[in-house]
């Protein structure tokens, strides 16, 4: 490309010198004296042109090309995390939120409050309850044992499952 640019440049210059408004007839001499060449490589001692960088709308911001974003924030790890099988679901408690997700469901957010009594811990909110009690919970599709059994009433019905701590086994 840069090739082109240059034989281009040759090219105009040789036509231009023989556009004066009197008649030159040395014309065919200067075409001659200044060689055309097509689709070569640039000589070894010649530095390629450096493109111009493209202005884009956000170019108008103070910022450097050098600076990396901000990563973008780790989600805390949730303060409790339940799940349930036939059917599927999940409800993830973080800070004041409890956040109930099923296949083919959009998730769905619940303002809570966490109540803890002698025997369970419990979630609520207006149209949500989740109510925690300790003992050992098999999740039905695995030989994993969780440390909690998990109730979770909602508009829709009850949900029952495991949360807290997941035992692996041997």
């Amino acid at each position: 490309m840069t090739g082109l640019r240059l034989a281009g440049v040759v090219l105009i210059s040789a036509g231009l010198a023989g556009c004066d408004t009197e008649p030159n007839n040395h014309a065919e001499s200067v075409n001659q004296a200044i060689p055309v060449v097509v689709n070569s490589a640039l000589p070894v001692n010649a530095t390629a042109p450096v493109a111009e960088p493209k202005i884009l709308k956000s170019d108008h911001f103070p910022v450097s090309r050098e600076t990396q974003p901000a990563p973008a924030p780790a989600l805390a790890a949730p303060d409790y995390r339940a799940i349930g099988t036939e059917p599927f679901w999940a409800v993830t408690v973080r800070g004041t939120t409890a956040t109930l997700e099923r296949p083919d469901h959009p998730p769905v957010r619940f303002v809570v409050v966490r109540d803890v009594e002698e025997r369970a811990i419990r979630y609520s909110g207006e149209g949500f309850a989740m109510t925690i009690n300790d003992g050992p919970c098999s999740d039905g599709m695995s030989d994993a044992l969780w440390s909690d059994r998990v109730a979770v009433a909602f508009g829709d019905g009850v949900l029952k499952g495991c949360g807290g701590e997941r035992d692996e086994g041997a």
